[in-house]
């Protein structure tokens, strides 16, 4: 998610990013999982946010770094990674990890 400069608006990327560019995204081109999953591809990138008023906001300096941004809305629908990252907090020993794992795992099959 990026914040628009101009219009300090919530802009996410869409399923037709192309050559870097970005737009608001729609309702519906937002992928099913991305609001209930991105808080926790967030926390488990290491990456900074906040919430003000139900709107998630990340650090002016990563606005730019489109690929990050991609590559952070598309990990919110996507089963495999959210199993990987299961699987090495299994290995790791992280419980308390696993257990909220397996609840978002749980809801790409709901």
């Amino acid at each position: 998610m990026l914040v628009k400069e101009d219009l300090r608006e919530p802009v996410l990327f869409s399923e037709t990013f192309h050559n870097q560019l970005f737009k608001i995204a729609k309702p519906n081109e937002i992928p099913p999982n991305f609001y209930k999953n991105i808080k926790w591809v967030l926390q488990r990138e290491h990456q900074e946010y906040i919430v003000k008023n139900g709107v998630i906001y990340i650090r002016y300096k990563y606005m730019n770094d489109y690929e990050m941004i991609w590559n952070h809305t598309t990990k919110t629908n996507n089963l495999e990674w959210f199993k990987s990252q299961r699987n090495m907090d299994s290995i790791n020993g992280e419980y308390k990890n696993m257990e909220e794992l397996d609840r978002l795992i749980k809801g790409f099959r709901d």
